[in-house]
């Protein structure tokens, strides 16, 4: 079976599944997945993606794509970059199937035109791929599949490419989908929220997404007051690893199914996984930007025509952190996490891997309360979303699923 190539990218908030052979030597016979995450920060981890978008990441910066097929062979991608970075395309791509993986040969040149988008601006990529493919082919409608671009800025290297879906079987407008304010995370979850520590709180009270002007300004006041909770506390606090490790997951089991409207084949498509630093509120995972941790995601259809074919946005469902194991093995270490100081001795039930490097937490439950909550809150803002009983339970599912499998994450040693 193929795996899934996990790409850490902090601050990325997108999730991506690039089908990739791999037979770890430490796991001969098994069959593995790695779900990658190549993208950018601010499609607020799932829950703020505007389309079924898949990107890696861009330093911890935002970005964020959106494809529109605008037909003869036309298709013009919506970049949002939130960065303080030019972003710059390279005019290459890569044009790919999604049950496979397999790579669509071009036959002639792809044409771009708008590559460079400024920092903390909004432009649009246009890409003519008349003259290299068969549009008439493309166009045909293919159940159970579909196609996604690879982007790159940097020769397709690791971590320098971004995925993004594209449907040719009908013309779109790029025009983002119109939705409520995002609640608080005070408003979403006010009970965990009551576990922050306590000059902290106010910054929960405001949806942080909701203010774009002041989003930067906000952030560096919530950081430089974690760095004087930190000081007067006097506690030994621990960081977690930076950049973090990339971890392998198993394969579901043969006949595991989320969502009986998809393919056994396709179910580890429902699955995303990546490496962030800001939760789904675009709130900090932890007191610095460079704190981060792996997030795994279930994925939920834009429209009810993305219920068979995977696509759509995700929905945040799991939270690993990685810490160096000596140092989390401190009788006085401390972890800061989504504004809460914890004892890591309290952290130890939640261990989920661990060897004389890494040590592994399951710290879901400092991010949402139960999953309950978490639907509710995303379900309050995603108004665009299509969902019904057959998405809950894929969403519990996965979540079920997910709870458990990383009790068996391995860290990547190829």
């Amino acid at each position: 079976m193929n795996a899934i190539r996990l790409q850490d990218a902090i601050g990325d908030i997108q999730d991506t599944y690039i089908l990739e052979a791999h037979a770890p030597a430490s796991h001969p016979s098994a069959r593995k997945w790695l779900g990658v995450l190549l993208a950018a920060v601010l499609l607020a981890l799932g829950l703020m993606a505007c389309a079924p978008v898949l990107f890696s990441s861009i330093s911890g910066d935002d970005l964020s794509l959106e494809a529109a097929y605008k037909g003869k062979g036309v298709v013009e991608i919506t970049v949002e970059n939130k960065s303080s970075k030019k972003l710059s395309f390279q005019p290459t791509l890569k044009l790919m199937l999604w049950s496979d993986g397999t790579e669509i040969p071009a036959h002639g040149k792809v044409r771009f035109a708008n590559t460079e988008i400024a920092p903390n601006s909004t432009g649009v990529l246009t890409i003519d791929l008349s003259a290299a493919y068969d549009m008439a082919e493309l166009e045909k409608p293919i159940p159970n599949d579909g196609y996604y671009f690879v982007l790159t800025n940097h020769s397709f290297a690791f971590g320098q490419d971004w995925m993004c879906t594209v449907r040719f079987s009908e013309t779109e407008a790029a025009v983002p989908p119109a939705y409520p304010v995002q609640p608080s995370p005070a408003e979403a979850d006010p009970v965990l929220i009551q576990k922050v520590e306590t000059e902290l709180q106010n910054f929960f009270e405001t949806p942080i997404l909701a203010d774009k002007e002041r989003r930067a300004e906000i952030t560096a006041a919530f950081f430089a007051r974690c760095t004087d909770i930190i000081r007067e506390s006097g506690k030994n606090v621990i960081r977690p690893v930076s950049p973090a490790p990339t971890f392998l997951l198993d394969a579901p089991p043969d006949g595991t199914i989320f969502d009986e409207n998809l393919s056994e084949e396709m179910q580890c498509q429902l699955i995303g996984q990546r490496t962030a630093s800001i939760d789904s509120y675009a709130f900090p995972i932890g007191a610095s930007p460079e704190d981060t941790a792996c997030i795994f995601s279930a994925a939920v259809p834009q429209t009810e025509a993305d219920l068979s074919s995977a696509d759509g946005t995700t929905l945040p469902v799991t939270y690993v952190m990685v810490y160096d194991s000596a140092q989390a093995r401190q009788p006085d270490a401390y972890a800061f996490i989504r504004g809460q100081l914890i004892p890591f001795s309290d952290l130890q039930p939640k261990v989920v891997y661990e060897d004389d490097q890494y040590t592994a937490f399951n710290v879901t439950d400092c991010f949402f309360t139960d999953l309950d909550t978490q639907i509710a809150a995303f379900l309050q803002w995603r108004t665009d979303l299509f969902f019904n009983d057959d998405v809950e339970e894929r969403i519990r599912n996965v979540y079920a699923y997910l709870q458990d499998a990383v009790k068996k994450i391995y860290p990547y040693s190829g």
